[in-house]
């Protein structure tokens, strides 16, 4: 009897751990497998493939799940708007761990008026600059609060004082008041960085 007592006890501390090392994972890091779960979804045909072209923006709204089956993450992906407005859409539902449990495909007119980009498509340069957040918040301090608190993360084309084309990531927080903006030359390598008021 002590022997299965102590089992259930070592399963329940077990549980407990897994499920407090999930709660631990950051915004940004949702949003970053939000990105890759897009990416499959159109791999495997459940989006259309516009959704890397002209993908737009990411948003990410957390949820309370109240059993352990219910999503604790909702990531938004959005397309540039349509001439007539509408934008199409993919809801991605996700676990605590940022794993993708189920989606909602949102028809909408498709842009006509998505920049186009060169060696990368709108998804990975949003993804890279999502990597780049999680690879160095630890050693920049002025990420931190994006990699914790992303609430939403926008894509343009911007030109340089160069005169190129360069992918503008804005990224929004819940833990502070500025912005971050990062800037990506086409072959999706960061240039840099500025967080603005």
């Amino acid at each position: 009897m002590k022997v299965l007592n102590k089992f259930f006890l070592a399963l329940i501390i077990s549980a407990f751990t897994a499920t407090t090392s999930f709660a631990a994972i950051g915004n940004a890091k949702v949003v970053e497998l939000g990105c890759h779960r897009l990416e499959r979804l159109v791999t495997l045909g459940k989006a259309d493939e516009t959704f890397l072209t002209k993908l737009k923006s990411l948003e990410l709204v957390v949820l309370t799940p109240t059993k352990p089956t219910d999503p604790s993450f909702k990531v938004i992906a959005s397309q540039h708007s349509g001439a007539d407005g509408t934008t199409k859409q993919v809801e991605m539902m996700m676990d605590a761990a940022g794993k993708g449990i189920a989606q909602v495909v949102k028809e909408g007119t498709e842009s006509d008026s998505a920049p186009a980009w060169g060696d990368k498509d709108a998804a990975t340069l949003i993804e890279q600059s999502l990597h780049y957040v999680n690879d160095h918040a630890s050693e920049h301090v002025e990420l931190k609060p994006f990699q914790t608190g992303l609430k939403s993360i926008t894509l343009m084309q911007v030109t340089n004082n160069q005169g190129n084309k360069v992918a503008r990531i804005e990224m929004i927080s819940t833990a502070t008041t500025q912005k971050l903006e990062v800037n990506l030359n086409e072959q999706g390598s960061v240039e840099s960085t500025n967080t603005v008021n």
